[in-house]
Order: structure tokens, then sequence, then C-alpha cells
């Protein structure tokens, strides 16, 4: 029989934090995915050599007055995911993506999923080498005190212009009902707790684990406890981005998420 926990969590939201209820969790039983991995070598670290695949978003929401700032990653060619609360409201084709060394390009939103958290956006001419996204890894065995996987945690926190680097502990997987990012409906994701901090900014940073796939995508922290944060599960993921490796046609962003 599972067993209940209440976590409350904080999104960490590109350029502003806004509080979110409490977010009921158990221990999840989901089955993990089949995505193939990317090759690596056996004893490089973490995350090495995936700092080209890792991008900086600006983005303006008219509907709200407001300019944010977060994370993302290339997972196909010309094809950068992110947290949907990144572009929420923005004009879809406003987005300036930014690269590790300093490229600036345009360009625009071909997936808005407000109930997973997950945006895709398609930029042209860009060319970063794809990250592979995989199923998380699910624990034979929960330890108290045992982590489930070392990662590390690609990104730009709030206002930085150099990408930044975090070794974390993935902790938890969990299965989690909230609501979606309108307060509208309740969903069900699989999400992973890791310690590290997840600040603004953070969001839409990937979790790459040892063989240089992606395990998980930041898109909160946890309230009480600045230095624990939450990750979308690979499969969460996937299952927004795997529609939309090819799509070039700009979609609505709806409004600023609720509280942001």
């Amino acid at each position: 029989m599972p067993r209940w926990v209440w976590v409350p969590v904080v999104l960490a939201l590109a350029g502003c934090s806004t509080s979110a209820l409490p977010v009921p969790v158990h221990n999840s039983a989901a089955a993990a995915g089949s995505e193939a991995a990317v090759s690596s070598s056996e004893d490089a670290e973490p995350g090495v050599g995936a700092e080209q695949s890792v991008v900086r978003l600006s983005v303006i929401a008219p509907s709200c007055n407001k300019k944010f700032e977060g994370t993302g990653f290339v997972y196909a060619p010309q094809r950068v995911v992110t947290a949907a609360h990144v572009v929420a409201g923005a004009v879809p084709v406003s987005p300036v993506v930014t690269t590790a060394d300093g490229n600036q390009y345009e360009g625009r939103v071909v997936a808005f999923d407000p109930e997973v958290d997950v945006a895709v956006l398609y930029v042209p001419k860009l060319p970063a080498p794809p990250l592979r996204i995989t199923a998380a890894p699910k624990p034979l065995l929960r330890i108290p005190g045992f982590s489930i996987a070392q990662a590390r945690m690609l990104g730009y926190p709030k206002g930085a212009k150099r990408l930044e680097t975090q070794a974390v502990d993935i902790e938890q997987r969990l299965e989690a009902k909230s609501l979606d990012l309108y307060k509208e409906r309740e969903v069900t994701r699989v999400v992973l707790g890791f310690s590290a901090e997840a600040n603004a900014g953070l969001s839409g940073a990937p979790l790459i684990l040892e063989e240089g796939t992606v395990a998980g995508m930041v898109f909160a922290a946890a309230k009480e406890d600045p230095e624990e944060g939450y990750a979308l599960a690979g499969e969460e993921i996937l299952a927004v981005t795997q529609r939309a490796a090819k799509a070039t046609k700009h979609v609505s962003t709806q409004r600023c998420e609720e509280d942001g």
C-alpha cells in the first residue's frame, strides 16, 4: 500500500517565485521508459561536455507585463525543451535563446503543455548537439539516507550570464498529485526529489546522469528547504517532446502562470 507524504513546494519560476499548494506524493511504482541513452565515457563526470546543449532563455510576456528568464536544453536538432511556466503568456515567437558561448537565436514555442509543465521551442539554425532524454532511475529498494543516483544540474540561476553546474543527489522518485499550471485541473506526474538549490532561473535545467542522459528537468523547489528541489522525470518530458521533435508551427502559450 503506498505511503502518502505531503510535500510543500514553490515553483522555481524564471524571474519570480510563486507559492503553490502542498503537493501530496507517494512512492511511485511507475514503469521506466525505454528511450535509448547517448554514449559517453564511463569515467566522465555527469554533465561534462553537455554545456553546448544547455541554453539560457529570455522571454517577454505582455499579458502580465513581465520578462522571464529560464533554462532549457536541446533534445533534438533545433529543438529546446523547458518548463511551460517559463514561457507561459509569452509572445510565441519572442523567446531569445542564448548559448553558453554567447550566441543568440530567435525561437518559437511549438508545444505547450500546462498540465505536465513542459514546453518545446523550435530554434532555427541552432547548432547545439542534442542531449538524450531517458526514463528516470527507479530504485529496487528504498533505503533512507541513500540516493537513487548522482547527477549534475546545468543551468542559469536568475541573473546569471554564465552557465553554472551543481552536483546533485537524486534522493526520491515520487508520484505527485497537484493542480496544473493554472490551478484548474488535478494532475499526476512522476517527479524526482534532489538535493540542491533550485532557485528562480533554473526552471528547465536538465539533471544529467553519469552516462550522459537526461533523467529529469527542474521545475520546482521545496518551500521549506531551499536546498531541496524537484524535477519532472524523463518519461514525463518525453510525453511532450516526442510529439514536437519536428514541429515548426508556433502554438499559443495561453496566459502567465496563475501566481506569476
